[in-house]
């Protein structure tokens, strides 16, 4: 105990003396008029795996604020609008049959609210539907009775079964 008792002795005198000194210190900071400066953080850099090549795609917001492109249903091409708001690929009856969706009078069982009201539907799927190099299968959609929404509208039944999807400015990205 005795070969500690040095040790001890030194740790103590450091405990004492320190808070002092590191007062001392600022002290000496603010009668010079200086200001105790921190470096910034390094920024932080996102590392990632590359994504395999051809499964992403990048849409461009039109004037309007929309993002629309051409999408293949079952290798027949359609003009489409991106909306998040709309649980599935909604589409009306003329589009569906030019695009090979085949729906009987019979199934329009359902009803969906648009922006031109209550109009009855119809259940049905799309064996492949892709934007560019995006291609994803069995794909549910709702086909309107009528006219439908003029514009083909790609909904949440291909959007939430992408790895990710993001809206950043006027981009907005899609990720298989």
């Amino acid at each position: 105990m005795s070969k500690f008792f040095p040790l001890l002795v030194g740790a103590t005198a450091i405990a004492l003396v320190f808070p002092s000194a590191f007062e001392r210190y600022r002290a000496n900071l603010v009668s010079e008029g200086e200001v105790e400066r921190l470096d910034p953080p390094q920024p932080v850099v996102e590392a990632a795996l590359p994504l395999p090549a051809g499964r992403m795609v990048r849409l461009q917001a039109g004037r309007d604020g929309h993002f629309r492109t051409l999408a293949r249903f079952d290798g027949r091409s359609e003009e489409v609008m991106v909306d998040t708001g709309a649980t599935y690929v909604a589409l009306g009856q003329d589009a569906a049959r030019r695009l090979g969706v085949r729906v009987d009078p019979s199934e329009f069982v359902h009803t969906a609210q648009t922006a031109q009201g209550t109009v009855r539907a119809a259940l049905a799927r799309v064996r492949r539907l892709s934007i560019g190099p995006v291609e994803l299968s069995d794909i549910d959609v709702m086909v309107l009775e009528g006219v439908g929404p003029g514009t083909t509208l790609l909904g949440m039944s291909f959007l939430k079964r992408l790895s990710r999807f993001e809206a950043k400015g006027e981009q907005l990205t899609l990720v298989q």
